[in-house]
């Protein structure tokens, strides 16, 4: 999902580390300079900035930062999917859904710290959350609010 690049303008109201809001003509913006990146320029409440960056849901991520002369290009980490999670093989989700008399009818689903599989038990649809070591930690009835073990 690509998200959008933007430019703007304004003047910093707020600073929290290497986060910091900026009063545009649009309204305030939350931006992100990484701590990498605040250590390269100075915030300063009132100064009048412009950034360049892309917009993600919750904030601007700061990849050219400009006030007062001072011009730095700021580097970010990329996310690479779950490449940063270890390995682990679906099918101890499988087995331990078996060995808990569920019938799974569905591919497990990875997760940063389980894997999510349907299965079915005396004739009901559950949903079961599977830790990575193949222990179920939550099995929900499918239309149902309310968690079983």
């Amino acid at each position: 999902m690509s998200q959008e690049k933007i430019r703007l303008s304004g003047k910093i109201v707020h600073v929290f580390a290497h986060r910091f809001v900026v009063e545009t003509s649009g309204g305030a913006v939350l931006a992100d300079l990484t701590p990498h990146g605040a250590e390269a320029v100075t915030l300063r409440i009132g100064a009048n900035v412009d950034l360049e960056g892309e917009m993600k849901p919750s904030e601007l991520k700061v990849t050219r930062f400009a006030c007062a002369g001072e011009r730095v290009t700021i580097e970010h980490k990329k996310k690479h999917g779950h490449d940063h999670h270890p390995p682990v093989d679906p099918a101890a989700a499988i087995e331990a859904a078996r060995a808990a008399g569920f019938e799974p009818t569905g591919t497990p689903r990875r997760k940063p710290k389980h894997f999510e599989i349907q299965g079915r038990r005396n004739g009901q649809d559950y949903e079961l959350h599977v830790e990575l070591g193949g222990r179920i930690r939550k099995a929900r009835l499918v239309g149902d609010d309310h968690e079983t073990a």
